[in-house]
């Protein structure tokens, strides 16, 4: 059992090895894209406070407006 444990330890290490590159480059751009959806969320976000704002500072002119 030991054995077979270190020859499968021993493939996967010459897999990972020769592939290491790829793997990794998968990694970055995974990341790189889920920065960017989150920086389009974020800005989502952001406009739509500015225009909740916006409206609210709207309303309470009118309000004040009438006083």
């Amino acid at each position: 059992m030991k054995k077979i444990l270190f020859l499968a330890g021993l493939v996967s290490g010459v897999v990972l090895a020769q592939n290491w590159r790829v793997l990794t480059k998968e990694g970055i751009k995974a990341g790189i894209r889920t920065g960017r959806k989150l920086r389009e969320i974020s800005q989502q976000a952001i406009d739509d406070i500015e225009d909740v704002t916006a409206e609210a500072i709207d309303e309470l002119s009118e309000q004040e407006a009438k006083v």
